[in-house]
């Protein structure tokens, strides 16, 4: 009896205890699904209707609060993602934002287009830290291997635009006149490899102010010695002037006297 008794109070705390650690379990799963439900994060949408290649602006656009599991990658969730960009296709009041539905703006003369540049295989760019403002070379292999040429097509080349792709080498695109983008794009079809190479443009800003100013020194010099020249012909004149002889005024006719009282008389 005693031996029975036991083994149910035996039994009775193992339950208790069991209980306890299973209920302590379900108590830290609940919260870890609170604190996940409870994340938010702000995700940017349009107040109002909007058409394509529309420029927003910050009064465009309003943040949405979205728990931060259903939040997808794609979403904006950064207002520096905003700066300057245009939509691509028209969007309604309360859609949210994603990268695929804006794009940077570009500002590029008017006889200029806007060209993908690794848009090929056999286009390899030696850097991959290239960002929008930067300068490249473009050089190109053309021919077959017995008579194969290297030339460089295009330098200090306007980078306007890099995007960022996943598991693949960013996307830059390039500002070129409307002629050099057609040659371009024949060399991307043609060539048997295109390089791009990135300008030092510490040096390269030093070359152009140094041709600036070798310009300016050049435009001054030639100031310099057209005041000479002027200032040598101005001499001449003058002493030209002072050698020519001054014209003689004409000597006074004497007045003639007049007749004596005598001589007037019969």
């Amino acid at each position: 009896m005693i031996d029975s008794k036991r083994k149910a109070i035996i039994f009775l705390t193992i339950s208790f205890l069991l209980a306890l650690v299973a209920a302590g379990v379900i108590l830290v799963q609940v919260n870890q699904a609170q604190e996940k439900l409870g994340k938010t994060v702000a995700v940017a949408a349009v107040k109002k209707d909007v058409k394509s290649y529309y420029e927003l602006a910050k009064k465009d656009i309003e943040w949405i609060q979205l728990p931060s599991e259903s939040a997808q990658k794609g979403f904006i969730t950064d207002e520096k993602d905003l700066e300057d960009v245009i939509t691509v296709v028209d969007l309604k009041k309360g859609d949210l934002l994603t990268r695929n539905l804006v794009r940077k703006k570009l500002d590029i003369p008017e006889n200029e287009r806007v060209v993908w540049l690794n848009a090929t295989e056999i286009v390899l760019v030696d850097q991959k830290n290239i960002a929008p403002g930067d300068l490249v070379d473009i050089i190109v292999t053309t021919g077959k291997e017995d008579k194969m040429q290297t030339k460089r097509i295009f330098q200090n080349v306007y980078v306007v635009e890099v995007e960022e792709v996943d598991e693949e080498p960013p996307r830059v695109r390039i500002s070129v006149p409307i002629e050099d983008a057609e040659s371009l794009i024949h060399y991307q079809n043609s060539a048997k490899q295109i390089r791009v190479l990135r300008v030092n443009q510490a040096s390269s800003g030093k070359q152009e102010l140094k041709e600036v100013e070798d310009s300016q020194q050049g435009a001054d010099q030639k100031q310099q010695e057209q005041n000479k020249a002027d200032g040598e012909a101005g001499a001449a004149s003058n002493s030209d002037q002072q050698k020519t002889p001054a014209e003689k005024t004409p000597a006074a006719k004497p007045a003639d006297k007049p007749e004596s009282k005598e001589q007037s008389k019969p």
